[in-house]
């Protein structure tokens, strides 16, 4: 969900700026809603900074401090040894100078941002304690790839695979999105529209450290609702020729 704006950070060196909406508190970011209240955490739920056993507050405090304390502060929640993987671009980071460069657009979240404005809401908390199981590596590779496409295909998802983790959790949430410039991944015409999308991340930790992360969200819903991509024809469906990818 963060690489999208990769590219278009390195050419707007005034995103270091740190978003107006942090003054007003990450509850104006959930639509006048006080966080804990937002999420069912209550006022006495650990977060990342607190103790015991993780919970939905583990998502509220990890989505919210990337409005309200940037990049500098999120990367924080990321242990020294880890792994962050986004599926959809085909890209894992093991330095935090990179992810700081990944999560950089999101410091700036107020209405005339270069790129755009965007809310990201947990809508679902999986999660516990990890117990003695830790990641299995295939072996040996199917036989019906090569050793480069098998390399190719497997390498960032065993990125990490020897981080013990205490914890685990699967976070489901929503990026709603305004866009700011007319050019997101290749798609023209989209300054002035909002698009809406689902995304799913996968999280390991160690001592309330993210060790491990993989997101995914669906980048083709984006597409169509953008008009560069058709919906699904769902045939599956019992009196239904066309339907939507989200219906």
């Amino acid at each position: 969900m963060h690489l999208a704006y990769l590219e278009q950070t390195r050419q707007q060196p005034d995103l270091k700026r740190r978003s107006a909406l942090k003054s007003l508190g990450c509850g104006a970011l959930l639509a006048g809603i006080a966080p804990g209240m937002a999420f069912g955490g209550g006022s006495s739920s650990p977060g990342f900074k607190g103790e015991g056993r993780m919970g939905m507050s583990t998502g509220e405090d990890w989505i919210d401090t990337f409005f309200t304390g940037g990049a500098s502060e999120i990367i924080e929640y990321y242990a020294d040894d880890f792994v962050f993987e986004d599926i959809t671009f085909f890209q894992a980071i093991d330095d935090k100078e990179t992810l700081y460069r990944a999560f950089l657009p999101f410091d700036d979240s107020g209405p005339d941002a270069p790129l755009g404005v965007h809310h990201f809401d947990i809508i679902r908390y999986d999660g516990g304690p990890a117990g003695d199981r830790k990641g299995i590596a295939r072996q040996p590779k199917p036989g019906n790839y090569t050793e480069e496409e098998w390399d190719t295909w497997s390498k960032d998802t065993l990125m990490g695979i020897d981080h013990d983790y205490d914890e685990w959790a699967v976070m489901n949430w929503v990026w709603r999105a305004k866009h700011n410039m007319d050019d997101f991944l290749g798609i023209k015409g989209c300054k002035g529209k909002t698009t809406h999308t689902r995304g799913i991340t996968f999280h390991q930790y160690r001592e309330r450290k993210i060790v491990r992360e993989f997101t995914y969200w669906n980048f083709r819903d984006v597409a169509i609702q953008l008009g560069a991509a058709q919906p699904a024809q769902k045939f599956w469906l019992p009196d239904t020729d066309t339907g939507s990818s989200n219906s």
